[in-house]
């Protein structure tokens, strides 16, 4: 899967590119339900490693032709 943060860089909360998940608010919404890419909290800071958002990415990847249908219950996932 293609890297879409760069992993030797540290990500905080204001950086634009976080967006991709969402907004700073539904992050830090996200962090207190313990969901999301793994977190560094550092006093009041949020820090994120590109590696981590990279892992979260591709443990949420979700490959179209890995999905099976099962035609007898009307199209529905199994």
């Amino acid at each position: 899967m293609a890297q879409i943060f760069d992993n030797s860089r540290t990500y905080n909360s204001d950086d634009p590119e976080l967006d991709i998940f969402g907004s700073k608010q539904k992050r830090a919404k996200w962090r207190s339900q313990k969901f999301g890419p793994a977190w560094i909290k550092v006093g009041r800071k949020i820090i994120h490693t590109g590696s981590d958002l990279n892992a979260y990415l591709a443990e949420n990847r979700t490959d179209p032709s890995q999905i099976k249908i099962d035609t007898s219950t009307n199209g529905s996932e199994v």
